[in-house]
């Protein structure tokens, strides 16, 4: 019996093996070229979000992990603070870099870091009429998704991408987290 499986089999049991460890081996290859490729775009889109910062400081926990970013101007002052937040979307997990100013009661803008939701839905979270709506938007309260509405007018209601409420929901609900969570560890420092 394991004799007649193994006849039958081999081919696709190689092939695997194969196929296996090219992938480890690509992988592998183009792991620094990935990582590099993300930091650029992360400091692009910082330098995007916090238009009158000059320079950025890292505040790391104890682990060496960066918690968030502050944004500095010329004279050294705080212009703004950047934090990198993640949750589960529709089909995968969503990235996002949020900045706020120095106040901590506006946002400044998103920017989506990775996303792998639905193609022609969920995936206009990375469009303009999407992330404009979280453009200077109050957060002195939590935001709402809303189906309907003007995406133009800057207050806390987002108005859902039709076709992909989860996708909206999800956004809107790592920024409110994150904020939450940036108002807490800057009030103990």
């Amino acid at each position: 019996m394991l004799s007649k499986f193994l006849k039958q089999t081999w081919l696709v049991m190689v092939a695997a093996l194969v196929f296996g460890l090219l992938v480890a081996g690509v992988h592998g290859a183009l792991k620094q070229r990935i990582a590099d490729n993300a930091r650029k775009k992360l400091e692009g889109e910082l330098k995007n979000l916090l238009t009158k910062a000059t320079s950025f400081k890292e505040v790391k926990d104890e682990s060496g992990k960066v918690i968030y970013r502050i944004g500095l101007d010329e004279q050294g002052k705080t212009v703004g603070y950047a934090l990198q937040a993640d949750g589960g979307g529709f089909a995968d997990k969503i990235v996002l870099l949020i900045t706020l100013d120095a106040k901590l009661d506006k946002l400044l803008g998103i920017a989506v870091l990775k996303s792998n939701e639905t193609p022609g839905f969920g995936d206009k979270i990375k469009d303009a009429p999407f992330k404009d709506q979280f453009t200077n938007c109050p957060v002195t309260e939590k935001l709402a998704v809303i189906k309907t509405g003007d995406r133009s007018k800057v207050d806390r209601e987002i108005v859902a991408i039709t076709g992909a409420t989860i996708s909206s929901e999800a956004v809107t609900k790592i920024v409110n987290d994150s904020v939450i969570e940036m108002k807490k560890i800057i009030s103990h420092e």
